[in-house]
């Protein structure tokens, strides 16, 4: 049975998130696990020297970084179906991904039903304001917790879209490792308090936006085409077909040359031109 369906873009469109329980699991659930905490340090690691990156206690990291399994578990091709639906269009774009921790001592948000940190991500994600009647001027965020979250360890706060900003409505994250939530760039949300005194509370997600939505982006990857080892094999590694996710031309572009197709090999490692010179003929 599929895990997301026509009625979670009901719910999406209704409610403005959705909250999908056991999307990753056994095996695959505990290699992401640990590829996240190879990015992620756990609190005991960094107890006496807590980063603060984001107000409060809090760590985020973006592309690039060395795990393969996350790159790989972002081209979900069920998450990536659900994307076009929403956004009305088969052409669509990788956002940037990134992983978020949150350890005791972080207080942005507050508790309770404050308002403290509400907010969309708009501002900070496209130049546009949002309009209502339009949902695909908007991007699509995948947002995963790999581990179990507690109601003290900083849950995200979700609001339906019925209540409008009114936080007393407020739905808290606190889900079993595995849970996958989807949300857009209107959802309002907020923070809030790691109150328990051990452990952290780690998230990973990534998003899509419409191809030709030049407007729209947190932040971008396209200086990841040098010097990034394990994203070049992870590009590398993709189809043609794939590799339009991630922003570039189509087989059957006139990029594509003799010339600069072997420059692709040497810069990929494992590109297959193939298609692309089928494309050609």
């Amino acid at each position: 049975m599929d895990k997301l369906t026509d009625a979670h873009l009901e719910e999406l469109d209704r409610e403005g998130f959705i909250v999908v329980p056991n999307y990753y699991t056994g095996d695959r659930l505990k290699t992401l696990q640990a590829a996240q905490r190879r990015v992620l340090p756990t609190y005991e690691q960094i107890a006496d020297d807590p980063p603060q990156d984001q107000a409060g206690n809090s760590l985020l990291r973006c592309f690039p970084h060395e795990e393969m399994e996350l790159y790989r578990a972002a081209m979900d091709e069920e998450g990536i179906a659900f994307a076009r639906q929403w956004l009305k269009t088969d052409a669509i774009h990788a956002r940037v991904g990134c992983l978020i921790a949150r350890y005791p001592g972080h207080t942005g948000g507050g508790t309770g039903h404050d308002d403290s940190g509400l907010h969309i991500d708009n501002g900070n994600n496209s130049l546009l304001p949002q309009s209502e009647d339009l949902r695909e001027f908007g991007q699509i965020g995948f947002w995963v917790h790999l581990e179990d979250v507690a109601e003290d360890q900083a849950p995200l706060r979700l609001i339906p879209k019925k209540y409008g900003r009114d936080m007393t409505h407020c739905v808290p994250l606190v889900c079993k490792g595995g849970t996958l939530c989807i949300f857009t760039n209107f959802s309002w949300h907020s923070a809030s308090a790691y109150t328990r005194a051990d452990g952290q509370r780690f998230t990973w997600g990534f998003s899509f936006g419409r191809a030709d939505h030049y407007w729209e982006g947190f932040r971008h990857y396209t200086h990841l085409g040098k010097g990034a080892p394990v994203f070049q094999e992870f590009i590398g590694g993709l189809t043609a077909a794939q590799r339009e996710l991630w922003r570039f031309p189509p087989a059957g572009h006139p990029y594509y040359t003799e010339q600069t197709l072997a420059l692709l090999e040497e810069q990929y490692p494992g590109w297959n031109s193939d298609e692309y010179r089928r494309a050609m003929a």
